[in-house]
């Protein structure tokens, strides 16, 4: 879209940028973009009221003339902002939105698939580990050290009634999927022991990581308390990674000791809207079972498991996710092809099936106007190729 010197544009944020986030995009960020994209993101956050976390209406002249930049300069510099998923953009018939995001935490980034490969790449492995060592934290040793800390019911006293209030404040949310099945958190924190675990550990964070793996894994309450008191260190801490590795051991224990021989059903017998359909109403796990015929691995409920965590789908989406990809290939690829066409989506605001049909059928024609063709030696994105169910469905939209 061809862009005017004339034509306005207005900024918003649900965040402040801290300290440690301006680190990060400073020393992460910047090797990938470039100056003039760096200095695009600082100045537009300048812009920014900090109290109404929104700007006034700006003519895009005045960025050209602060930046010292050309339009076609700018346009290049706030598409890798886009690209990287600091700047979401919108435009109407009178306006450009431009919705400003914080950066990713040092150990989101370098963690990963793509940003941190793609840094380890640019700026080699030398300096790759010198930044990762500048982010390091240093845990304290508390071996030998018994805690005593106060619980708040035990030096504050109740009040009789609960603050209203109404308005409204700032807070760093990364948006996450909700997730409704019969998964009774309560039942699972009675179970727990006591003296084993600290309950005032179990806050909003780690109840939802609870709750993600629970789904993604199939476990009932009664399971997951055997895999969260496993997860729990010697300090009655949660750990994280732990919890997600135990889920994964338990599920590949039930796997090997529950044989099942299902049917494999016939391509004919399964119809487009038996898919759809599916995909609205079945857990992953449930999907991955009935587009591999049997239960699904570990490493695959991995995956579903970090487009669960770092995007903000419907179950649904993330079904029709697996069902297009898989469908697409044939078999079932690394999480960084699911990356890739997650990022598209996200950016375009899928957020059922038919949008995500209608992405779809967009980027075919683009592709089909732009005429790409493979060139040896280019290391290029795999070829689209529908499988039949989901070709002909296009055809009948």
């Amino acid at each position: 879209m061809e862009l005017n010197g004339l034509d306005k544009f207005k900024l918003i944020t649900y965040q402040n940028l801290d300290i440690d986030e301006r680190n990060v995009f400073t020393l992460l960020y910047q090797p990938l973009i470039g100056c003039d994209a760096f200095t695009l993101y600082l100045t537009l956050w300048a812009f920014i009221g900090r109290s109404r976390m929104k700007s006034p209406e700006f003519l895009h002249y005045k960025l050209y003339d602060i930046l010292r930049v050309s339009p076609a300069q700018f346009i290049q510099a706030r598409k890798k902002l886009e690209a990287i998923g600091l700047i979401v953009a919108y435009h109407n018939e009178e306006v450009y939105l431009y919705e400003l995001k914080a950066p990713l935490s040092a150990e989101e980034f370098i963690k990963d698939g793509s940003l941190g490969a793609y840094l380890f790449s640019k700026i080699g492995k030398e300096n790759f580990d010198d930044l990762v060592e500048l982010f390091r934290v240093s845990r304290s040793d508390k071996d030998g050290f018994k805690n005593i800390t106060s619980n708040f019911d035990e030096v504050f006293s109740s009040i009789p009634k609960p603050i209203d209030v109404k308005h409204n404040f700032t807070k760093k949310s990364k948006a996450k999927i909700q997730i409704n099945h019969n998964f009774d958190f309560e039942i699972f924190v009675e179970g727990l022991s006591k003296n084993y675990v600290d309950r005032r550990k179990l806050s909003k964070i780690v109840k939802e990581k609870i709750m993600n793996i629970a789904y993604v894994y199939n476990l009932d309450e009664f399971t997951m308390q055997k895999v969260f008191m496993d997860s729990v260190d010697r300090d009655r801490n949660i750990n994280i990674e732990e919890l997600s590795k135990n889920a994964r051991k338990w599920f590949e224990f039930e796997r090997e000791t529950v044989e099942t021989t299902p049917e494999k059903p016939s391509k004919q017998s399964v119809t487009h809207d038996d898919i759809l359909t599916q995909c609205k109403t079945e857990t992953p796990s449930t999907i991955l079972g009935i587009l591999s015929n049997g239960k699904p691995s570990t490493v695959e409920l991995r995956v579903v498991e970090r487009i669960i965590e770092n995007y903000e789908f419907s179950v649904e989406v993330v079904n029709f996710l697996l069902v297009y990809v898989i469908g697409q290939l044939e078999e079932f690829p690394s999480y960084n092809y699911f990356d890739k066409i997650a990022v598209e989506w996200q950016r375009n605001n899928v957020d059922t099936i038919e949008d995500a049909i209608g992405n779809i059928k967009n980027r075919q024609k683009r592709m089909t106007t732009s005429k790409v063709r493979r060139q040896p030696g280019k290391n290029v994105l795999p070829k689209d190729v529908e499988s039949d169910w989901f070709d002909e469905y296009l055809k009948n939209r």
